[in-house]
This record gives C-alpha cells, structure tokens and sequence, in this order.
C-alpha cells in the first residue's frame, strides 16, 4: 500500500465507521467512510484506495461479498474484515474468501495500527 493512498472504511454503523475512521487519521492516512457494501462497490476507484477495512456483518450485501468484488476485480488490494462474530467459521471462510486480514470488534487503535502495518509489508 502506497502512503499516498487513502483506505476505504465499511461498517453500516456510523460511529463505528467513524471511530475506525479517527484511528486511521491519528496513523497518518486518510479514511474514506462509507455505510454499505453497495456503496462501497458502486463509488469503488482502485487508483484511490490502497486498503480496505471492512464490518462482516450488515444489511444487504456483507464484508464477504465486498471481499468477493474486490479480489475478483482488484485482487492486489489488501482487505481486513472485522466482525463482532468470530468463530472456527470465520477462520475457514477466511481462507475460502482470500481474505488478508480479519479481526474481533471492538477495534482499537492498536488493531487499526497492526491492519495498515500488516498491509504495507504485505504490498
């Protein structure tokens, strides 16, 4: 992942979407906030975005489906999935999807910190 690059936010819960948001400015790097995966894929630029943390779990299409476009179309983006619902499912569908990274809610500067290091050894 480029420095110059923003990262996109996903999570249906807007104060979540703007917490996870707040870490990634306090790191340096610049959140786009989105509240949907459709939004997510109908507004997605791969020139824009060098990361994508997104929530698993929402209305309408999920973090799975997002993961799916996005390793599909663009599958040198970098993708970490978080959710409130972790399980020994979550880990098989981790490996099933290509998932990059995937991580517990709630999470905390420290976690948001580890994705973006974990991305950018990783690109």
């Amino acid at each position: 992942m480029q420095y110059s690059k923003k990262i996109l936010v996903v999570d249906d819960q807007p104060e979540v979407a703007n917490q996870i948001a707040s870490y990634v400015r306090a790191l340096g790097y610049m959140p786009i906030v989105v509240n949907s995966v459709e939004e997510a894929i109908s507004n997605f630029d791969p020139n824009l975005y060098g990361l994508i943390i997104s929530d698993v779990i929402m209305p309408g299409k999920n973090g799975f489906d997002l993961v799916r476009f996005i390793k599909n179309e663009h599958p040198q983006i970098p993708v970490a999935l978080i959710s409130g619902y972790f399980d020994k499912q979550m880990m098989d569908l981790q490996r099933v999807f290509n998932i990059d990274q995937i991580y517990r809610k709630p999470v905390f500067l420290k976690t948001v910190k580890k994705i973006i290091e974990s991305a950018l050894a990783a690109g």
